[in-house]
């Protein structure tokens, strides 16, 4: 099976040891936060032999833990042990984002899986697992310059991404020239970034320069961004690919 999995080996090994746990103890195995690329390793893993529910904490969460169960565990919300926090703050210092958010969390030493998805909109929220909830509500007291309050929210929060789209023209769907073209870097610097480990498709990171990319790819460039491509199925009159970008705010 691994030889499927390549890059993902330790991952799968893991889901395996779960996937015995689940099957041959009657364990009901909880996970921690998975992406969508690792979301997608664990059903195909997993098969039919068992039970696979996910939860995010929002409605259209990215992020999401995963119970591994035999068909007779009856699954709720709350078993998958989510806390969705909402952080109140006065906005004199500027708007809180994302990266702020999540970088405040990291230097609290918490480890990114235990941390969800990260809500920066006109109300800022975030969801954590329920051990680590206790400690971020009891140490997170300020995010950049400003003074801020947890809340734990009850509300059914949907994550609405918002966009904007650029279209660029292209020789060819190498990542090397994806990066460099629609992030506005050399093409020395997108080929050093993603042989360092620093560019991801489809939240898997990816080190081969020549790597093909596709209609609808999603690409994440460390400290620059996520921009998702669109093929428009159309070409210049010297054969290059007209494509448009559209990059999460």
């Amino acid at each position: 099976m691994l030889e499927h999995f390549k890059g993902d080996e330790v991952f799968v090994k893991k889901i395996l040891d779960y996937q015995f746990q689940a099957l041959h103890h009657q364990r009901m195995i909880l996970t921690p936060f998975y992406n969508p690329h690792e979301q997608d390793i664990v059903k195909s893993v997993i098969g039919k032999e068992l039970k696979v529910e996910s939860f995010g904490g929002f409605v259209n969460a990215e992020s999401q833990r995963m119970i591994i169960c035999p068909d007779f565990y009856m699954i709720d919300k709350e078993d998958f042990e989510i806390k969705v926090v909402e952080i109140v703050y006065h906005q004199q210092f500027g708007r809180i984002k994302h990266k702020d958010i999540l970088g405040a969390l990291m230097n609290l030493g918490i480890k990114r899986e235990c941390i969800g998805d990260i809500d920066d909109g006109e109300r800022c929220f975030f969801a954590c697992t329920q051990q680590t909830y206790p400690y971020i509500i009891q140490t997170l007291k300020q995010i950049k310059k400003a003074k801020v309050r947890l809340v734990e929210c009850h509300e059914d929060i949907e994550i609405v991404h918002d966009f904007t789209s650029r279209s660029f023209i292209l020789s060819s769907m190498r990542l090397d020239k994806i990066v460099s073209a629609m992030f506005k870097v050399s093409r020395q610097l997108a080929s050093d970034a993603i042989r360092s480990g620093h560019v991801k498709v489809n939240y898997k990171i990816v080190e081969e320069v020549s790597y093909l990319c596709h209609n609808s790819d999603m690409i994440s460039f460390k400290h620059h961004g996520r921009v998702k491509i669109v093929d428009e199925n159309r070409q210049t009159r010297q054969g290059n690919y007209v494509v448009s970008g559209y990059f999460y705010k």
